[in-house]
């Protein structure tokens, strides 16, 4: 199945968009894992506005923002 991964702020500067062939039975913390973007970034999916864990499945189609969870100060 396709789904299309929307890169969010600082993500872009390590991926593009693009539009990904999986199985189905493929996770949101295996493609995190897949995409080899640099552990410090802590990033999280969203997947068609709601954000997912990391066992969170797709549908055909979904559209996948990549974003990274981050603390200030």
């Amino acid at each position: 199945m396709k789904i299309y991964l929307v890169p969010v702020g600082i993500v872009k500067k390590y991926m593009k968009e693009l539009e990904l062939d999986i199985s189905a039975d493929f996770t949101s913390g295996r493609l995190i894992e897949r995409l080899n973007l640099p552990e410090k970034l802590k990033t999280v999916c969203f997947v068609n506005g709601k954000r997912t864990d990391c066992d969170g499945r797709f549908t055909e189609g979904a559209v996948v923002k990549i974003v990274s969870t981050f603390a200030g100060g």
